[in-house]
């Protein structure tokens, strides 16, 4: 060593040295093995805006490790390889690279990526080890208590999304919290499973028909009481009663109002009841004008329930019964869904509807397709005389069950198969499980559960908790019931139950069954379908496509269609917010549900006949009922089911684009922003999802005055140069949509509450409307290369110009939901392999489906 190591010198000088040293001994290992034609096209091209601390998005190359081991580094590296491929990176106003270099970086890049994703899945595999989703828990619970109606998800906490779904290890973590809600969905569900009494339920009546209802009333004749015969519908019949009491029920005698009909609605203040009095002719309905939701009764027990209603549709002008040609539908909702529909025209009579309810469970029916929610206006003893709408007349209903085919039920008879019952009148249930042989029963009873709840056979050694926990409580002096329940719950915590295991490598055929169901059925694969998967069926291709075929004609496809449509499209969030009423007409659960309804059977529709690609963008066809009919404008379907409906060529609807499900899901309930819908469609069907905006940057806020457009003020936001290149990409779908509002109905102009054209009408509390038709809507734009088009038709064609690129959007969804993973460098090939055996149906839905499943990247781990 010199001299110099040891000369004390300059004290700054010094210090500078040490922190180059530092500098150079941190920086030099991350930099020094980056292969030099990468790091020449790195220095040249990249570290002006992401090089130190102040690096453009937080992206720091200038210190970013080559160790493709690290998948942090390994995926930092495929986003700069993404971004310089698809020409964003380096950025327009930069300066213009030659190809040469680019592809010269791609050579050098992309097979060290793509050698080092291929190691680490061959070690790992491409997913890890992760727990059923909640929808999946659910669903297992279901199909193995075959208890189709159990509910359970309210205590189970919510799973995050990865890449857009709920199906990732990364999402679905396991944790005490976890292990403390399944412990006691466990005990629910296995009780609910149980018979809940000893002998089985007798189906049971109740009628409210309302030319029946009669009975003597006590009512005041000048200070006298005085007895009247009239109706009872207090008791016999509550939610007819209000709606007489609050004024929008119409008296009806046949097709003629009532004129001698009389309601009171009481005064609270000054303590007065409200009642109904009706005099000889008396009436035989009741004209309803809302569609407010009347409770009509309860379910005694679990089972099948048949629902009556006489019915006919009416127009009511200011109280008379005008004839009408409208279709209008009664919804009848459970607690949680709609559960079946009447179509009710002016000729309609006594129809029925079986449905399946649980235990206690409230069934409401509501005359969905009227206008009003409630009249607020008008005299208070008959509001209806204000309003000239339409309406449903309701004779009388019916509800009868429970029908119940065996007792005990299915479900209680997969807990304890044929085993006695004896009636017990100490326990909560009214009976005990005779076992003559507890442990022998207990054993026998375990191994059949288990084996399904496992999802394979089950060894000695997993019945070794399930039976101590079951004895334990036999010597504690439990019932067999309560120790089996113990059991059970062991069972259902079990990682065997709970977890979803993977073998690295080529997957079992159990294995393949299970990835397969949870895939397409949304749940873990049942007993047939793992004795169908055989190693023979998993390696002939053409068995295995005869599988998935059958699986996709299974009814539980439905679970697949819908959890992966409320993910991909975030339909999950369609009902988070409500049109406002003050700006917007015509909205109601009823609306909702036909939304929802619609894309779903449109989803269906492209999988059962492998429709092409193109029809998620513009399709020649849509899936609507009466109320979609009408909230679009076009001839076809009446009531409630949804059916197939050809367009014509000039239409502007076709395709998940210009369905209201995705319109209102990517609008809030007063406004649209093109923004927020480009984002949207720019991520979710073009897959092509701008980078998040900079935190600087305030959103934009739509006017709903009336004085600006939001064209006009996204101008000033785009003169910012931080927002102009994103705006280039994102505002192109989002003009284009602006035809459209926030319940994907057409306009032309913009509703304003200040400034504008008055409309007439009434909004759905019958008081007269608030909004104005304001400013002209310009759907008009210029797509990023400078292409203009005039709105959606023309904007639609130019995205369907590269369709392969709506199809790889998708069919990487796909493998999301199906493996847990995003697509990999290394996955690529596997994606244009599919893509490319397709192109030639046009990339149908069905077709990329088994693409996918006899893919590499969804038979291994």
């Amino acid at each position: 060593m010199g001299s110099g190591m040891h000369n004390t010198g300059d004290p700054d000088l010094r210090l500078q040295l040490a922190f180059t040293l530092a500098c150079v001994l941190l920086t030099a290992p991350a930099r020094a093995d980056v292969p030099e034609q990468i790091a020449k096209f790195v220095e040249n091209n990249c570290l002006d805006c992401h090089s130190g601390d102040d690096s453009e998005r937080g992206f720091d190359l200038d210190g970013l490790s080559f160790d493709l081991a690290d998948t942090s580094a390994h995926d930092k590296w495929v986003r700069a390889l993404d971004r310089v491929q698809n020409g964003e990176m380096p950025p327009p106003d930069y300066g213009t690279v030659e190809q040469s270099e680019v592809d010269a970086f791609e050579k050098a890049l992309r097979p060290r990526l793509i050698s080092a994703e291929t190691d680490r899945i061959a070690n790992e595999g491409r997913s890890t080890i992760r727990r059923l989703s909640r929808a999946e828990h659910i669903n297992a619970l279901r199909d193995l208590l075959r208890m189709p109606l159990l509910e359970a998800g309210d205590k189970l906490p919510p799973d995050s999304l990865s890449d857009g779904f709920g199906k990732s290890s990364s999402t679905l973590p396991f944790s005490h919290v976890q292990v403390d809600r399944y412990l006691e969905v466990a005990d629910d569900a296995l009780r609910a499973a149980m018979a809940p009494q000893f002998e089985k339920p007798q189906a049971k009546k109740t009628s409210v028909w309302l030319k029946d209802i009669r009975g003597q009333t006590i009512v005041l004749d000048k200070g006298k009481p005085r007895e009247q015969e009239t109706l009872r519908l207090i008791r016999e019949a509550r939610p007819l009663y209000l709606e007489f009491k609050h004024g929008s029920g119409i008296p009806l005698i046949g097709n003629e109002r009532d004129s001698t009909f009389e309601s009171h609605p009481g005064n609270f203040s000054t303590k007065k009841h409200g009642f109904v009095l009706d005099e000889k002719p008396y009436i035989d309905a009741i004209g309803i004008v809302s569609n407010a939701p009347m409770k009509i009764g309860r379910a005694s027990a679990a089972g099948r329930y048949t629902i009556r209603i006489d019915a006919f549709a009416f127009q009511a002008d200011h109280g008379s019964v005008e004839t009408t040609d409208r279709t209008e539908v009664i919804a009848v909702y459970g607690e949680s869904e709609l559960l079946g529909t009447f179509d009710v025209t002016a000729n309609a009579g006594l129809q029925e509807v079986d449905v399946e309810l649980k235990a206690d469970e409230e069934i409401s029916v509501a005359m969905a397709t009227l206008p009003l929610w409630r009249i607020e206006i008008g005299d208070k003893t008959a509001r209806y005389l204000s309003v000239n709408v339409p309406a449903v007349a309701i004779k009388g209903f019916e509800v009868e069950g429970p029908f119940i085919d065996d007792w005990p039920p299915e479900s209680h008879r997969r807990l304890f198969g044929n085993l006695p019952l004896k009636p017990d009148d100490t326990t909560s249930v009214g009976y005990q499980v005779d076992a003559e042989d507890p442990t022998r029963d207990a054993q026998r009873l375990l191994s059949s559960f288990m084996n399904e709840a496992y999802r394979r056979e089950v060894s000695q050694r997993d019945f070794l908790i399930p039976m101590a926990m079951f004895e334990r409580r036999l010597l504690a002096g439990a019932s067999f019931q309560d120790a089996m329940i113990s059991a059970y719950s062991s069972v259902l915590c079990s990682p065997s139950f709970i977890l979803v295991e993977l073998q690295t490598g080529e997957l079992p055929p159990n294995e393949l069954a299970n990835r397969l169901s949870l895939f397409l059925w949304n749940a873990p694969a049942d007993k047939p379908l793992r004795d169908s998967l055989t190693v023979s069926v998993a390696s002939d291709r053409s068995s295995y496509s005869k599988l998935i075929d059958k699986m996709l004609g299974d009814p539980r496809t439905d679970r697949f269609i819908e959890h992966f449509l409320d993910q991909w499209l975030n339909l999950r969030e369609i009902g988070v917010t409500e049109p406002d009423e003050n700006l917007y007409s015509g909205y109601s659960t009823w609306t909702l549900d036909s939304m929802l309804m619609e894309t779903r059977s449109f989803f269906h529709e492209l999988l059962r006949k492998d429709l092409p690609i193109r029809n998620v963008v513009d399709s020649d066809f849509l899936m609507a009922n009466g109320e979609l009919a009408e909230l679009y404008g076009i001839e076809g379907p009446v009531g409630a089911n949804v059916e197939r409906v050809n367009l014509e060529d000039d239409s502007i609807r076709g395709g998940l684009l210009t369905q209201a499900s995705v319109l209102k899901v990517s609008a809030n309930g007063t406004t649209t922003s093109p923004v927020v819908r480009g984002v949207y469609v720019m991520d979710r069907l073009l897959g092509d999802p701008p980078p998040p905006p900079p935190e600087a940057v305030a959103a934009v806020e739509p006017d709903i005055g009336g004085v600006t457009t939001i064209r006009e003020q996204l101008a000033r936001h785009r003169a910012d140069p931080a927002c102009a290149s994103c705006h280039r990409k994102i505002d192109p779908p989002g003009f284009a949509l602006e035809s459209f509002d926030v319940m994907g109905r057409f306009r032309e102009r913009y509703h304003s509450l200040k400034k504008g054209e008055s409309v007439v009408g009434l909004n759905r509390r019958a008081k007269p409307i608030k909004y104005k038709l304001s400013l002209p809507v310009d759907p008009s734009g210029e797509m990023e290369d400078g292409r203009p088009f005039a709105g959606i038709e023309q904007f639609r064609q130019y995205i369907l110009q590269d369709e392969r690129a709506i199809a790889r959007n998708l069919l990487e969804r796909l493998v999301i939901y199906s493996t847990g993973h995003p697509v990999g460098i290394s996955d690529q090939q596997h994606v244009e392999a599919i893509l490319d055996a397709t192109a030639e149906s046009g990339y149908g839905l069905r077709s990329m489906i088994h693409g996918l499943v006899q893919s590499p990247m969804f038979r291994n781990k």
